[in-house]
């Protein structure tokens, strides 16, 4: 059965080299519907808007799999209404496009690619130092190739690029373009750690008349620790060094950042999962300006039975660079710190149904502001896994 429909997914496996051995195709999809309410839905220091809304969302995840060739398809489709408040109801798209081929034992090819037509209530995506007073929307996409190569049984290195384009809806954010390309490298130290060092250089660019691109040439040097299937630390520490030409004339502003990232993975047993990840980075943001954003993110998960699971997501994010002087445009007084604290509690009340409540409370302060913006939402959501389709073609 040879299937080449002209659709991305289908376009990107005829375009690859075919391998004469069967695909195994599937596609699963579901169907989900969630309540919401929220006291301050746009997260508004002034104008706290209370509603309840409903966002149904059906999706499905088309997927083929032979043993060089791995491609997936990701599409969800949000329909969201606001109860008085029609001008916040919006339907949105978001797709995910991944694909891996391996060439040979030493050589694989990835693709990746993201699209989201999506709607900003709360500035969660795109952290600034801006509120959002009023619906936002926008349109993302991005493409990312990559080539890995194993030099060694000890020694691997990674080329890859990638481009990101923002458009938004709104004279409050500004589109950019933001691309450039990355080269890992990966040196076995045992069985259980290793060494990285990244070299990569990225490119800035808003559409706005009084802003000038910025570039941002970094390294990282890291080391990873994976004791067990338990348990994982990946650390890494780095330089990046900004240009930015304010005014077109080559009297640049430069400046020297430190880049940090580490995540780690814990299982505390059979039922117990925790995940956390820390980042200061240098990032391209709608504000028309290169910021320095420094994260946190903390997951935990504990099967309380084989039907039911609770939860606790906890994050933060702040536009503060404590670690160096890197060219960063943002002014102080629109600096923010936000914080999301999330508990959840799901159950699979069958094979193919399951129930999740979650609340949320949020929090976002700005600089030389005493005064916070505070939301407390609830959610729950039914979703539906219909039964999943499968064949085999070429």
């Amino acid at each position: 059965m040879l299937l080449c429909a002209s659709t991305a997914l289908s376009a990107l496996s005829c375009a690859l080299p075919s391998d004469g051995e069967a695909q195994d195709w599937t596609l699963d999809t579901s169907l989900s519907q969630q309540g919401v309410y929220s006291d301050n839905l746009l997260l508004d220091q002034d104008d706290e808007i209370d509603t309840f809304g409903s966002i149904t969302t059906p999706g499905f995840v088309l997927s083929r799999e032979s043993p060089t060739l791995d491609v997936s398809l990701d599409a969800r489709f949000e329909f969201a209404e606001y109860f008085n408040h029609s001008d916040f109801s919006s339907q949105d798209q978001i797709v995910r496009l991944r694909s891996s081929k391996q060439f040979s034992q030493r050589s694989t090819f990835d693709l990746n690619g993201d699209f989201r037509r999506d709607t900003i209530l709360d500035s969660e995506d795109d952290e600034t130092g801006q509120s959002v007073d009023e619906p936002v929307r926008y349109i993302s996409w991005d493409v990312a190739p990559s080539w890995t190569y194993l030099l060694s049984p000890l020694d691997e290195v990674t080329i890859g690029g990638s481009y990101k384009e923002n458009s938004y809806d709104s004279s409050e954010k500004t589109d950019y373009q933001y691309f450039g390309g990355t080269v890992d490298y990966s040196h076995r130290l045992s069985e259980i750690d290793r060494a990285t060092a990244e070299l990569r250089y990225f490119r800035y660019i808003p559409d706005r008349a009084d802003d000038s691109p910025t570039d941002v040439v970094s390294v990282l040097f890291g080391y990873g620790y994976e004791p067990s299937d338990r348990l994982s630390l990946v650390g890494a520490a780095g330089v990046g060094y900004s240009m930015r030409d304010p005014d077109g004339s080559g009297g640049n502003e430069d400046g020297v950042g430190m880049r940090l990232k580490f995540d780690a993975r814990y299982d505390l047993s059979d039922v117990t999962y925790t995940r956390f990840s820390l980042s200061h980075d240098s990032e391209p943001s709608g504000d028309g300006e290169q910021t320095t954003r420094n994260r946190a993110s903390l997951g935990l998960n504990q099967k309380l039975t084989p039907m039911t699971t609770i939860g606790l997501n906890l994050d933060y994010v702040d536009s503060y660079d404590y670690l160096g002087t890197e060219n960063d445009a943002t002014s102080d007084e629109r600096r923010s710190r936000y914080a999301l604290v999330r508990p959840s509690l799901s159950w699979l009340l069958t094979d193919d149904l399951s129930l999740v409540a979650e609340y949320s409370f949020r929090y976002k302060v700005f600089e030389n502001d005493s005064d916070p913006a505070v939301a407390n939402s609830v959610f729950l959501t039914l979703k539906y896994e219909l039964p999943t389709w499968g064949w085999s073609g070429y």
